[in-house]
């Protein structure tokens, strides 16, 4: 058999035209086309991923942000209210004696930090379809940090995008007590979100360990003397199961209570009392320079407010304005819990019944998902910033 040249051998090049030619055509033709799929699932996954990556910086830089001066005023809408009458309010040593009186400064704080302590001084309580607001004295605080904000965020990204900054702080899971701040316009449903939780500025000792010696001490009191031969009785007494899971579920909602009371007491103490009785002793004392002749008026203004409100809730406590405070947020809380949590109690206490009398769980076990379900429905050391943007429309 002769040589034969590779070259001068063309059976393959005809099926490698066909490809290359067909490979050409889909170019071209996706070249042609292009202008017409703008809104294909490439092109929208591409600007959603852009906006979600806009939305994560520009969160990311706000709680990082430091705000070199930031200025509010305790009482300072109280001491407006007193100084209109006496045509005072456009004073320039009205505004600066104000001040130096009652005005607080912060110097190179983070956004996340400034907003914590908005939070932790704030307290709304959304309870028997009424809305208690508790922060009358730092109203001058949260308008400040609204206005601060606000000019970032425009500056960041309010020329291109519409958006909503809030914080939320619920020191009880889903109950509607405790306090944040809403910044820009309600978020529409195809918004980009991005969400974290940020540290409460305050430091209250609220241990697994501390919640567990509270379970204990509750079924400790039970009828059956404590939590191991309360589960016990399900397997003695099976005839009379319902009335032993009736008094288990009551023994977890005490634990619950006292949670919840132990938890009020610390995180009143730690923020809201001091801001109230400060208000109402060094903040009186000091007003009269001010306001001459009026520091009566300042004082019955400032008690008045206080005993108004917490009057119409808890007037059956005497004392001071914290323990009015503690008491109707120990009673508001545990009341919301109760109506959230009754089916879920109900729910669990059976499923871990049925566990342990099928052998299949022991108390020990019982005893941690019993810590991990009360414990879980505290949250008092952080709250939880979400960020929402979306493109304006032109």
């Amino acid at each position: 058999m002769g040589k034969r040249s590779v070259f001068s051998d063309t059976c393959g090049f005809s099926t490698t035209f066909d490809i290359l030619l067909f490979l050409v055509m889909i170019s071209i033709a996706a070249i042609i086309l292009l202008p017409e799929i703008p809104g294909s699932t490439q092109v929208e996954s591409a600007l959603e991923s852009k906006n979600q990556k806009q939305s994560s910086q520009t969160l990311f830089t706000l709680l990082n942000a430091r705000v070199d001066e930031f200025g509010y005023v305790v009482a300072g809408d109280q001491m407006d209210a007193i100084a209109i009458p006496l045509n005072i309010s456009n004073s320039s040593v009205y505004e600066t004696g104000k001040k130096i009186i009652a005005g607080k400064e912060v110097r190179h704080k983070t956004f996340s930090d400034i907003a914590a302590e908005n939070a932790a001084t704030q307290w709304v309580i959304y309870h028997n379809g009424t809305t208690i607001k508790l922060n009358f004295l730092m109203t001058n605080y949260t308008n400040s940090l609204d206005s601060v904000m606000k000019t970032h965020l425009e500056r960041q990204i309010g020329d291109r995008y519409s958006y909503n900054l809030t914080v939320m702080w619920r020191p009880f899971v889903n109950v509607p007590i405790g306090g944040g701040v809403s910044i820009g316009e309600p978020a529409p449903e195809n918004a980009y979100t991005e969400s974290t939780y940020i540290t409460m500025p305050y430091r209250v000792g609220f241990t697994r360990k501390r919640v567990e010696a509270i379970i204990d001490n509750n079924f400790n009191n039970s009828k059956f003397g404590n939590l191991s031969s309360s589960f016990d009785a399900l397997k003695k007494n099976a005839t009379n199961r319902t009335a032993i899971e009736e008094e288990i579920s009551s023994k977890i909602f005490d634990s619950i209570n006292g949670t919840i009371d132990e938890a009020v007491d610390g995180i009143v103490d730690e923020t809201l009392g001091p801001v109230i009785e400060d208000a109402k002793s060094t903040m009186i004392e000091q007003v009269n320079n001010l306001l001459p002749e009026s520091d009566l008026m300042f004082s019955m203004e400032i008690n008045n407010m206080i005993n108004n409100m917490l009057d119409s809730v808890v007037s059956e406590v005497s004392g001071s304005a914290s323990d009015k405070l503690k008491s109707y947020l120990k009673d508001a809380a545990k009341e919301e819990v109760r109506e959230i949590a009754d089916e879920e109690i109900k729910g669990l206490v059976t499923e871990l019944a049925d566990l342990y009398v099928n052998n299949a769980m022991t108390t020990a076990e019982i005893r941690d998902r019993i810590l991990t379900d009360v414990f879980s429905r505290i949250n008092i050391s952080r709250a939880q910033i979400t960020l929402s943007i979306w493109e304006k429309r032109r």
